[in-house]
């Protein structure tokens, strides 16, 4: 009576060390397949920084190389851009402020501020001259930097020529899958920098990497032919 007694304890402990096994590893799997990705600051904390550019990397607009501490060699400080800019998905959705959105609730806004296809690596200091100014090309301008390719003038931003397709692909990308709006003029525009500037390998793999990371891709890295259905009544 006692060893079967035991042997019942056994498969009951047993039993439980299974499920308990099972529990953790489908919790571990739940949140590696589902981390808090509409989440701006853990976004940029734990998956931008510490993932996709766990190495270091270049800046988007000049091409400085930065290393893991998101400094250059000579002091430079790399930040997080928004290509498609912030303030214009600010007024898509109808808030005054960061602060409004998160204060309302508006989901959608958290998702759109932390998309990583949106979310490029730059210089601190250009992201302050690139504010409120619209992509574009720019006629007779004279460079601001010497050893940077960008230039602006009138409020019109130029990026330097093979970071032009990236922006146009971001735009694209924001547009089908959020709504937001692209003004005809600057949709031609972009669909020209997108022929001209068509996805590097290092471009494909960062699509790839943020796939992984928040479950989903940019159509018109894998497919830039893509960008022309895109209608010229866009808005």
């Amino acid at each position: 009576m006692r060893a079967n007694n035991n042997r019942i304890k056994m498969r009951q402990i047993a039993r439980i060390s299974v499920m308990v096994v099972l529990f953790l590893a489908l919790n571990c799997q739940a949140k590696s397949e589902s981390p808090n990705t509409d989440d701006f600051d853990y976004v940029v904390s734990n998956l931008f920084w510490d993932d996709l550019y766990a190495d270091g990397g270049w800046s988007f607009y000049c091409g400085y190389h930065f290393n893991h501490d998101r400094k250059t060699r000579d002091g430079k400080i790399i930040d997080v851009e928004h290509i498609y800019p912030i303030d214009r998905i600010l007024k898509f959705v109808n808030c005054s402020s960061r602060l409004q959105c998160f204060e309302s609730g508006n989901r959608k806004f958290r998702e759109m501020e932390a998309d990583m296809h949106n979310l490029y690596p730059a210089w601190q200091v250009l992201i302050t001259y690139r504010y409120e100014k619209t992509y574009g090309n720019v006629k007779y301008g004279t460079p601001r930097f010497n050893d940077c390719d960008i230039d602006w003038k009138a409020g019109v931003f130029q990026p330097r020529p093979i970071a032009r397709g990236n922006i146009a692909r971001v735009f694209f990308y924001m547009h089908k899958r959020y709504g937001l709006p692209i003004d005809k003029g600057m949709l031609k525009i972009l669909k020209q920098w997108n022929r001209a500037d068509p996805p590097s390998k290092q471009e494909k793999h960062r699509n790839d990497r943020i796939q992984a990371l928040q479950g989903a891709r940019n159509p018109y890295i894998d497919n830039p032919a893509l960008a022309d259905k895109i209608s010229l009544t866009a808005k």
